[in-house]
């Protein structure tokens, strides 16, 4: 929804930003804050807006306003519940995230899935990826030494490859063939150690 809260924002400017573009953007890099990317496109089709003025648009589309419920309703989670919990039966599950706390810590608590994470690390905490110090900061909360990061975009695994941990390549659902083709070139390019489709693949990640 986050994504489809770019659209929308730039939407309300006059803007047409399909999501093949704004995968071209993710794929880019440096783009872990959606609400600079959305003031980074807007800002290339001509738009003058402040990124404050942008942001605040943003927040109306994702959170919701008195007269429209906002998209964070219709977020969905992946991987599902009962993997993530099968997961952390086994193992320490963090997340890092360039989400508001507030965000993230709401959809894990609506999701019924706070518990499973031992660490969570928001944009209040250090800087975004793909600098690796958010990565570092949930090993430490983990106290872990090795790690395998999940990602979706090229930003996540160049952090999770400078924090050290191996970074796994993810290509979300939803997707166009064309644009499932270019997030798998552009995880791999990035230097994914390997890449799998969260629709068919990341339940048997883990089995073995």
């Amino acid at each position: 929804s986050y994504r489809e809260a770019i659209v929308r924002t730039c939407a309300s400017f006059g803007v047409e930003a399909g999501h093949e573009l704004i995968s071209a953007v993710k794929a880019a890099g440096s783009a872990n804050d959606d609400w600079a990317v959305t003031h980074r496109v807007l800002a290339g089709a001509g738009v003058e807006a402040s990124l404050t003025e942008v942001t605040a648009r943003f927040e109306e589309v994702y959170q919701g306003t008195e007269d429209a419920p906002g998209l964070r309703r219709h977020e969905t989670l992946i991987p599902s519940r009962e993997l993530l919990e099968e997961l952390a039966r086994s193992f320490k599950l963090g997340i890092v995230t360039g989400r508001p706390r507030a965000d993230a810590e709401r959809f894990l608590r609506e999701h019924g899935v706070r518990g499973c994470f031992s660490a969570v690390v928001c944009r209040e905490d250090g800087p975004l990826k793909p600098d690796p110090a958010p990565v570092r900061i949930a090993m430490e909360q983990l106290e872990a030494r090795t790690a395998w990061m999940l990602g979706d975009t090229p930003d996540d695994v160049r952090a999770a490859a400078g924090a050290g941990v191996v970074p796994v390549g993810v290509v979300p659902p939803g997707q166009t063939e064309d644009e499932a083709a270019g997030v798998w070139t552009a995880l791999e390019g990035a230097g994914a150690a390997r890449v799998v489709e969260a629709d068919a693949e990341l339940g048997g990640l883990f089995d073995g």
